[in-house]
């Protein structure tokens, strides 16, 4: 598969505190882009976690933590004005959050993101299988080489690392 555009794409993925956008706020950010570049910001939170979090997420942020305004700076320092398209797995919720913390019309990449879900869908390939680290997807990966011991199961970072290197396996092809 060859995408349309390679050189400008950003892989992301956050973490944050419930499934409801409504109540919950962003924990942490990574980003990781095509060259491999990364960035990983740990958000300061003093709010209440839905159940899953506090047992999946809080204990891996052991980072300093930033505020929003140092978050959406050092996001934009990063990513200068290159506006990318950013590439997310199930990006819905990774878009909700980065809209609350830059606000609406402030995006710093471009606002038609690529939610790689739909990719896989298109390919023939049913992401749900992906969810929880399923066999189908251990399976799917280990198809392409990538070895996901070396990526921490639901951290931000590891999460934008691992879909960087699913995408660059399969535009390789």
């Amino acid at each position: 598969m060859k995408p349309f555009e390679q050189k400008n794409l950003i892989f992301v993925d956050t973490e944050f505190t419930d499934l409801d956008p409504y109540k919950g706020e962003i924990l942490s950010i990574g980003i990781v882009k095509l060259d491999g570049e990364e960035l990983y910001i740990e958000l300061e939170h003093k709010g209440d976690s839905s159940a899953w979090v506090k047992r999946n997420i809080l204990k891996m942020l052991d980072g300093p933590k930033f505020t929003r305004q140092q978050a959406i700076q050092q996001v934009q320092e990063f990513l200068g004005d290159t506006q990318p398209f950013m590439v997310g797995f199930v990006d819905n919720y990774d878009v909700i959050y980065l809209t609350k913390l830059f606000s609406a019309g402030k995006l710093p990449f471009k606002w038609m993101t690529i939610d790689f879900a739909s990719v896989l869908f298109a390919m023939g390939i049913n992401p749900v299988k992906f969810q929880q680290d399923s066999d189908s997807a251990k399976d799917f990966y280990k198809s392409l080489g990538i070895d996901t011991k070396k990526f921490k199961h639901h951290h931000a970072l590891d999460d934008a690392r691992l879909l960087r290197e699913v995408w660059l396996k399969i535009t390789s092809s």
